[in-house]
């Protein structure tokens, strides 16, 4: 006697033990988080700003002035490249060629000068005082010739964007320099 289709449809679809662990095992094997081998050590100091952050420096807290470390050769030639495409007018590749070079040494206060004053020339004042004011904090108050460059930055930025009170702060802290009177 053979039994009706029905039937023989219930038995095909009836749980069986087997199907079931296979079920739960997969489903479980599915759960395991997979193995990583460790992060890989950041150097200290090895920040990296995304470059929609550098714009908003200025909320950050300052930090103490290091000691100025060495900038990796990369970031060198990123910076004497972006100062070729500054040179040829291509303002927009210089930008690109910084942040990179500023992915590589965040420490580095040349670098953010030398974004400040692409940031200028770009006519986005504001940017380029707070990029200035960055390197100013990273230690480029050491470096004398340095600092005259970021104040200068900071003081024309200041005029174009009509802060005379900040423009006047600015030229204050050029003479301060320029006389050795600190």
């Amino acid at each position: 006697m053979i039994p009706n289709n029905s039937i023989r449809l219930r038995l095909l679809l009836r749980p069986r033990p087997v199907t079931a662990l296979l079920v739960v095992l997969f489903l479980a094997a599915c759960a395991v988080p997979e193995t990583r081998g460790p992060a890989p050590e950041q150097p200290p100091g090895a920040e990296i700003p995304e470059p929609e952050a550098i714009p908003h420096e200025e909320s950050r807290e300052p930090e103490p002035a290091a000691e100025p470390e060495a900038t990796p050769s990369a970031a060198l030639a990123l910076a004497e490249q972006a100062e070729g495409s500054r040179s040829e007018g291509n303002l927009e590749r210089a930008a690109q060629q910084l942040e990179r070079a500023l992915r590589i040494a965040p420490r580095d206060a040349s670098l953010w000068h030398q974004m400040a004053r692409i940031r200028l020339e770009q006519g986005n004042y504001p940017q380029a005082d707070r990029l200035a004011g960055r390197s100013l904090q990273l230690g480029g108050e050491r470096d004398r010739s340095l600092a005259l460059g970021n104040w200068r930055v900071i003081k024309a930025a200041r005029e174009a964007m009509g802060d005379e009170e900040g423009a006047r702060e600015a030229q204050e802290a050029i003479q301060r320099l320029e006389t050795g009177v600190v």
